[in-house]
């Protein structure tokens, strides 16, 4: 019988990364990444939970809260509002109301809601502005014109005119007369953000200026104008009274003098009565949206707790002992010689 000879020669299969695995702990001292040591021997800084769907919550509570100070602040205006009215439509039907005792009643209730818009502040910033509507950032802005200055009369005469506002701010406007409107407005609008001012331009052609509140009140709706004689008079300044733009609470005068005045005052009342429903309106649509938003958010970007961190790094922890034999095994297998693999065979 004829023998045959097979020469086994040593094999090794290895898998990659041979050697015995070290599995270290997130959490372990000698981790092999290191955070930067810093310089001196103050106190770690703790790690930022920063987030941008926590900064958005954050936002949107912040929103919510001032949302809510609105709203309360719409309901005060509107019982005093109502109260105006029913002392109107009492005059308006008896006649032989006190006018001067009745004017006081009503300066009154106009101070309280005065008093309540600009009490009604978050984070140092009004929300409700002197239209009573809700904004946010706004709020406390004023928007007013000069009587006269309009990019549309005169405009082919050139005319140099100056603006003087209180502290001693001033601004001089070029009216060169072949301009146009929208350009000449720019130019006043670069002019006026040193000052803390914008100006845009109205439908009718009018120069709109906005500026914050505390700087309209010291104007006490006057400004000092200077011309060359076509659209203002030349010489001395002379005092304008400017224009609020447009027309607010704050503007709000009752005239009892006649049964058409009466009248008048109780239809400018009824509009702002009407404004003061729309933004509580606007502003219960806008806590809605903004509770589903945030809702979204706080599901979709929901983080962590440390706890829920150190249970999961605990977990793996106890699972990779299990982890490291199978590992192990494996590599052994991997690792035998031919030999042995043909005797098992056998």
């Amino acid at each position: 019988m004829a023998l045959s000879t097979v020469e086994v020669r040593p094999h090794s299969i290895k898998l990659t990364g041979q050697e015995q695995p070290v599995i270290t702990s997130a959490r372990s001292s000698d981790s092999a990444i290191r955070p930067a040591p810093t310089q001196g021997q103050g106190k770690a800084a703790p790690p930022s939970s920063y987030s941008v769907s926590s900064i958005m919550l954050s936002q949107g509570q912040q929103n919510a809260t001032a949302v809510q100070i609105a709203n309360k602040s719409l309901q005060f205006v509107g019982k005093e509002l109502g109260h105006i009215k029913r002392a109107l439509s009492q005059a308006l039907t008896q006649g032989d109301v006190p006018v001067a005792e009745l004017g006081e009643r009503l300066e009154q209730s106009k101070k309280r809601i005065i008093n309540e818009l600009d009490g009604a502040r978050y984070d140092g910033k009004r929300v409700i502005d002197n239209e009573l509507q809700v904004k946010l950032d706004s709020a406390d802005m004023r928007r007013f014109i000069v009587p006269g200055l309009n990019v549309n009369r005169l405009s082919e005469r050139p005319e140099e005119i100056r603006l003087d506002f209180p502290q001693g701010r001033s601004v001089m406007i070029q009216f060169d007369g072949q301009s146009d409107g929208q350009r000449l407005v720019k130019q006043i609008d670069r002019i006026l953000i040193p000052l803390g001012m914008r100006a845009s331009l109205h439908d009718d052609g009018s120069v709109v200026f906005e500026t914050d509140e505390r700087t309209y009140k010291q104007m006490q709706n006057k400004v000092m104008v200077t011309g060359e004689g076509h659209r203002f008079p030349a010489g001395q300044a002379n005092l304008f009274t400017v224009k609020p733009q447009p027309e607010g609470i704050s503007e709000l005068g009752f005239n009892l003098a006649s049964r058409d005045g009466i009248k008048r005052t109780i239809a400018r009342v009824n509009q702002h009565l009407q404004q003061v429903q729309k933004s509580l309106e606007h502003a219960r649509e806008f806590s809605s949206d903004l509770t589903v938003k945030m809702d979204s958010i706080q599901n979709q970007g929901k983080v962590l707790s440390t706890d829920e961190v150190n249970q999961a790094l605990d977990t793996f922890v106890d699972s990779s002992g299990e982890f490291t034999s199978t590992y192990k095994a494996l590599n052994a297998q991997a690792n035998l010689r031919r030999h042995s693999v043909v005797a098992l065979l056998k």
